[in-house]
């Protein structure tokens, strides 16, 4: 990871396919996870593809947020990723 992780934001994001999500950060680097083994039990997660892309930047654009509550941070996006990648 870059260590000056906490300097980048997120630029752009895509969450066309349910429980998948893609950051674009500062830095221009990219990450894609696939949340739902992470997440989809939690009460908030969202339960369909509405849900999923009824989403936004925060305000501090250092994570996503859906209208039921979930959100998830760009760091916790990276980590999930690579080690996605890692047992692919």
């Amino acid at each position: 990871m870059n260590k000056n992780l906490y300097d980048l934001r997120i630029k752009e994001f895509q969450t066309q396919d349910y429980n998948f999500i893609k950051i674009v950060l500062s830095d221009d680097s990219q990450y894609t996870a696939d949340l739902s083994s992470d997440f989809s039990k939690l009460f908030c997660y969202p339960r369909d593809l509405n849900e999923w892309k009824s989403c936004h930047i925060n305000e501090g654009a250092f994570a996503i947020e859906w209208a039921t509550g979930f959100d998830i941070h760009f760091d916790q996006i990276i980590a999930i990723a690579e080690n996605q990648k890692l047992t692919a």
